[in-house]
Order: structure tokens, then C-alpha cells, then sequence
């Protein structure tokens, strides 16, 4: 990989006050991105979404699209900027674009119909708003798969391997390599010191997490038995969560040396996760998969497991890179080769009970010390044990397949399901949908668990994307009504509800 600033005499990004400005009044933003191969299957005009996400603090996102990218607000929702037809985007799209908190900066993988060397597939490319020009560009020889930025650094990800580059001077400072990731994982924590960044391992199911640029640091640990399809760092970089492509289970772990905290079942059907985030308090985790529920997870002393080193053993082994501190390994699994458990067994729930049976039977042979009570615990599947959704919400307009009502992707998209943003001083969930919906949902951060899952309320939706080209999302600047025609300031007024 190869970093090149344009020949013009342009700053670098951060020089021109890009870290500062997250402190200052909202900078514009533009993004650009892959051309469609197969635009021809869409209708000519309609401008369709080929990449979605939030910022880093949650406080607005972006959107790559067919014709540009859009920036957004989300309190309230309205349209901060739309670069989408412009000189520079001329023929343009994005398939992927990250933004920097609320600055001039974005960073985003584009395509030219006209002109295929300006962007590319295999090219990150700076685009500095303030100024309107593309302020430096990253180079791969293979296909870019995603992208990441902090106040410091920027990664560039590619399939079997991710590039760290500083964010002053495009220079490159870590050479990590993946097993293959597709999907383009990798996640940044935004508040650390030194920087903190989580990639899939060289294995499958592995979670590797470097500490800056101390190898000695680098804490490599097997989250799955197969291959993940998310991560997340909370802002501290102290507490990953993980999930597997089955995405039955999500996981959170100490980065620190690879401890298991949390499992968390989230469905015992298998879906796609899209989306893990952290709340600012690292109290509370959203998920959000290809189904129709979003969940949310407590976490908390009170909630963590005490049973972590009975539950797959498999999922907590802990290795060190070279140079790196002494491995943390589970102690062995006293049922040595005994086969996997499960409930739902064909033959039915005899054979799951006689499954139990033979299990400890033979545990006991071995370790008659033990207490009857300690070995059923040890050998009873962890579906039985895993923590369930403290609350959830089911997005309407979206069918129990988790297939919406309107689907404004491109066929050539990355998106999978929706992102999710946790606000930072209410207990409030946002769920940014690709088929143009933003809901924004609550939940009682002291709801009792013993109640059962509380369903969230839903407090607002709006629609901030269409296909049209000429749609826009209501800006803030609109008066409000009240009902009845009476006035805006009126008390006495009866109160809209959402129904």
C-alpha cells in the first residue's frame, strides 16, 4: 500500500485544523464512491444507498450513494450537505465513506464512470470540504473492503490485510495481516491513549487487538468457532464485543487479556449482525442484525458471568504475539472429547437428556470430588445460561424475515441491516434504516429483568432518504404544529402523539 498527496500544494488534512474543528461549529462534508457495474438494472435518475454509518460520537451520519454522499443530522433530522453532482462528483459514486466526528474531513472509496483512474475500487481518497479538493489519496493493489478514522489515524482495509496510516502526513506505521475478511472489520477506539484498533486474527474466529505501535501490547484470543461478522470497541478500547457469522451470540470481552465477560444471546435463530455499539457508560450494547428486532444488552458487575470459564471453552483461549505477555489459556475441559450438547438435537429431547446423562456420568467417574450440582452446571448447554436482551425493539414496516416494506440499496451495496446510536445523556437508541427510516426508540435504564425483556417505545421516525433525486428530509427550520390548529405556544393544547 502506498500513500500519495496530490502533486497540487495542498495540506495535509489534520494541518488544516481538522482535530480542532470537531470542538467548533459543523463543517461541511463530502464523500464519493464506487460506480455502479450493473447501474443498467436500476432506473436511470433515482439515486439509490451504497454505504451507511454514523459518526464517531453519534451525533450525525453519513451516507454513500450512486450519485455522491449526504450528510445528516440526527437531532432533529434534517440534511446538513449533499455533495451528489457537483465538479468533483461528477459521475461519481461511493460506495464507501467514514467520517470524522463533525469536521471537513471524510475518507471514501469512489468510482468514475468517466474517468476510472480519478477514484477506484482499491483507492481511499481524503476529501477536505473546506477547502473542495481531494487532499491525498491511499493506494492498495487489492480492492478496498473498508475504512476507519480517529483524531490520529486512519486504516484502510482490505481483505487479508490492514494498512495504519497517520492522519497528518498519510503515512504508514502498521502492516497488520487478517484472515479473510470480506466484510472489511476493523474498529478504532476513539478516546485511547495510544491508539487501540480490533481486526480479525489470522485464524478463523480470532479477534486480534493492537495497542499502537508496541507489537509487545498486541493481544490476540479466539471469540468463534467460526468466522465474525462484527466488531466493536468501546471509547476506552478496554471492552470488545464480538460476533460470529451465525450470530446466535454476541460476546464481550476484556481487550486487556482476552477474558470473556459477557455472552449474550440475542436469538436462537441465526442472523446477519450488522451493528454492535457500546453506550458512552459501557452500561448498556445494541445490536442490530438482518432480522426486525434491535436488542439491548445490560452490562454491568451485577450481570457479568461468574461461570465464564464453564461455557465453551473454545472462546476464551488467549495467545500473545511475539514479544507480547504470557498467554492466558481456560483450564482444560475435565469431559475431554465429549460432544457437543444441544437442545434441539433431532431425535428430540430424549436424546438431549440422554446426551446429560452419559456426560456426567462420565465426569463423574473421573472427578468424584466434585458436587452433583457442580457438574450438571459444567455440562448443561450455555443456551440455558447465556444472557437475554435487557429491552428490544421491532422496527415497523419491516416483516418478520427482517425484509422492509421499501429497500432503497443499490444492487451493487455493502449494506446489510441498520446502525445504531446510542444518545449520549437519555436513555435513547436511534436505528438508522436502509430503507430511508431513522427511528429513534427509549427504554428504563432500570427496568427489573426479572420482569421479562421490556419492549422499547418508540418516540419518533422520519423518513430521511428516497430515491427520488430531488427529495430532501424536512428541515429543523420548519414551525411546528399543534393539534386542533391552535397555537405552537398554546399549553392548553392536546399534544401530538406518533401512533
Amino acid at each position: 500500500a502506498q500513500a500519495t498527496l496530490e502533486a497540487e500544494s495542498v495540506a495535509p488534512p489534520c494541518s488544516r485544523g481538522a482535530r480542532t474543528m470537531s470542538l467548533g461549529p459543523w463543517q461541511a462534508a463530502t464523500g464519493d464512491g464506487e460506480a455502479l457495474a450493473s447501474s443498467s438494472k436500476e432506473p436511470p435518475g433515482n439515486v439509490y444507498l451504497l454505504s451507511l454509518g454514523f459518526n464517531q460520537d453519534g451525533s450525525c451520519f453519513v451516507a454513500g450513494t450512486t450519485a455522491g454522499f449526504r450528510v445528516y443530522a440526527i437531532s432533529p433530522v434534517s440534511e446538513i450537505h449533499r455533495r451528489e453532482h457537483s465538479a468533483a462528483f461528477e459521475h461519481r459514486s461511493v460506495s464507501l465513506v467514514s467520517m470524522l466526528f463533525r469536521t471537513n474531513i471524510f475518507a471514501m472509496v469512489t468510482v468514475s464512470d468517466l474517468d476510472p483512474s480519478t477514484g477506484g475500487p482499491n483507492k481511499v481518497q481524503i476529501w477536505n470540504d473546506q477547502t473542495g479538493k481531494f487532499a491525498g489519496e491511499l493506494r492498495s493493489r487489492n480492492e478496498v473492503k473498508g475504512v476507519a478514522l480517529r483524531k490520529d489515524i486512519i486504516a484502510m482495509v482490505c481483505e487479508y490485510a490492514i494498512y495504519v496510516y497517520t492522519l497528518d502526513k498519510l503515512r504508514v506505521i502498521q502492516h497488520l495481516t487478517t484472515n479473510a475478511n470480506n466484510r472489511g472489520l476493523c474498529v478504532l477506539a476513539v478516546a485511547s491513549e495510544p491508539w487501540i484498533l480490533c481486526c480479525p486474527g489470522q485464524s478463523i474466529g480470532a479477534v486480534r487487538v493492537q495497542v499502537g505501535q508496541d507489537d509487545r501490547q498486541t493481544r490476540v484470543f479466539e471469540a468463534h468457532q467460526t468466522a465474525l461478522a462484527a466488531l466493536a470497541l468501546n471509547a476506552s478500547g478496554t471492552l470488545v464485543a464480538t460476533a460470529s457469522e451465525k450470530g446466535t451470540v454476541v460476546k464481550v470481552f476484556q481487550t486487556s487479556d482476552g477474558q470473556l465477560l459477557y455472552r449474550l444471546r440475542r436469538s436462537a435463530r441465526p442472523a446477519l449482525i450488522s451493528c454492535l455499539i457500546f453506550r458512552h457508560d459501557d452500561r448498556f450494547l445494541g445490536v442490530a442484525s438482518s432480522s426486525s428486532t434491535v436488542h439491548i444488552f445490560r452490562l454491568d458487575q451485577a450481570t457479568a458471568r461468574e461461570d465464564a470459564g464453564l461455557e465453551d471453552r473454545g472462546s476464551g483461549e488467549f495467545s500473545a504475539s511475539p514479544g507480547a505477555s504470557p498467554a492466558y489459556t481456560p483450564a482444560a475441559d475435565p469431559a475431554g472429547s465429549m460432544p457437543p450438547l444441544s437442545p434441539h438435537a433431532p431425535a428430540g429431547i430424549e436424546q438431549f437428556a440422554s446426551q446429560i446423562h452419559k456426560a456426567v456420568t462420565k465426569i463423574a467417574s473421573h472427578t468424584a470430588a466434585e458436587t452433583v450440582s457442580d457438574v450438571v452446571k459444567g455440562v448443561i448447554p450455555t443456551y440455558f445460561n447465556d444472557l437475554r436482551s435487557f429491552a428490544h425493539f421491532r422496527m415497523p414496516d419491516v416483516d418478520s424475515n427482517g425484509q422492509p416494506t421499501v429497500d432503497a440499496r443499490s444492487s451493487q451495496t455493502r449494506i446489510s441491516g441498520p446502525q445504531l446510536a446510542f444518545h449520549r445523556t437519555e436513555p435513547r437508541l436511534s436505528v438508522l434504516h436502509y430503507s430511508g427510516m431513522l427511528y429513534e426508540c427509549s427504554f428504563k435504564p432500570d427496568h427489573d429483568p426479572s420482569l421479562g425483556t421490556q419492549e422499547c417505545g418508540l418516540r419518533a421516525a422520519a423518513t430521511w432518504f428516497a430515491v427520488r433525486p430531488d427529495f430532501r428530509v424536512q428541515g429543523s427550520g420548519t414551525s411546528a404544529t399543534v393539534a386542533g390548529g391552535a397555537g405552537e405556544d398554546d399549553k392548553e393544547a392536546e399534544e401530538w402523539q406518533l401512533l
